[in-house]
């Protein structure tokens, strides 16, 4: 992992570690704080509900703990509308640890004990698109208008105008192998191609085993980013968006680049 793109010395990311144990905390910290992230702790689910503000950029939080578990935790911060990426920890993680998890809308579970090797790459997704997907409000710009400013120069490539859909933050385009060929605005790691082009292998052969063909595209969760997945040329398109809704306007952008 190479923290220099998610980590700013003058506005470093935030990540809020919650375990009741002591020395779980302090190891984590000896992860983290040297690849450039701001760690804040707390003992208890109880003691990170008040220890919100400002708010974190990821938690991460022990699933059994004393009182309020790590579960509870993130269905009541999902209960407030906090998007912010939580990643569980459990000693042990079996079919029912990862299912009440997704349910309560956690990004994911990590088995105890684990390596820097194991936890950096395991929370570098999800950081990355849950940034990238706050970069315009960070950036105090304007809404996003339908309407180019005539002050700006006229865009060009293969992504030329999806940044002026409303409602679309930003976007990347991953070519056959799952590189990235374009990207504008709000953009997703290169990592995330090749798992771009399976899941849109597997919905569409998915689709053609229940009779519904082609499903055309797939609205995903992403480290708390919506994320709209649709084939586009010989690769995927990758969209950054406010929501799911936003899909209709981007579908028909791909059809007026296909005319």
């Amino acid at each position: 992992m190479n923290p220099s793109d998610l980590t700013d010395p003058q506005n470093p990311t935030t990540v809020l570690v919650v375990d009741d144990s002591v020395s779980v905390r302090k190891a984590l910290e000896r992860i983290l704080a040297p690849q450039g992230f701001a760690v804040r702790m707390a003992d208890s689910a109880e003691s990170a509900l008040n220890t919100l503000d400002p708010m974190p950029d990821m938690i991460l939080a022990d699933i059994l703990m004393p009182g309020m578990s790590g579960l509870e935790l993130t269905r009541i911060l999902g209960d407030r509308g906090v998007t912010i990426p939580i990643m569980l920890m459990s000693g042990i993680v079996d079919d029912v640890t990862q299912r009440d998890a997704q349910s309560a809308g956690a990004c994911g579970v990590l088995r105890k004990p684990f390596t820097p090797g194991e936890l950096l790459p395991a929370i570098e997704p999800h950081l990355r698109a849950a940034l990238a997907a706050r970069v315009p409000a960070a950036s105090g710009a304007a809404p996003v208008s339908s309407a180019p400013s005539p002050s700006a120069p006229a865009e060009t490539g293969p992504l030329a105008g999806l940044a002026q859909v409303p409602g679309v933050h930003g976007a990347t385009l991953y070519g056959e192998d799952g590189t990235v060929t374009a990207q504008t605005g709000a953009a997703l790691p290169e990592a995330f191609g090749m798992y771009a082009r399976f899941l849109l292998t597997a919905a569409n052969v998915g689709g053609a085993h229940v009779s519904q063909g082609d499903l055309g595209h797939l609205s995903l969760n992403y480290g708390g980013a919506s994320v709209l997945l649709l084939p586009h040329g010989a690769g995927q398109l990758a969209c950054v968006v406010s929501g799911p809704d936003v899909a209709g306007a981007v579908l028909g952008w791909r059809a007026s680049q296909q005319n």
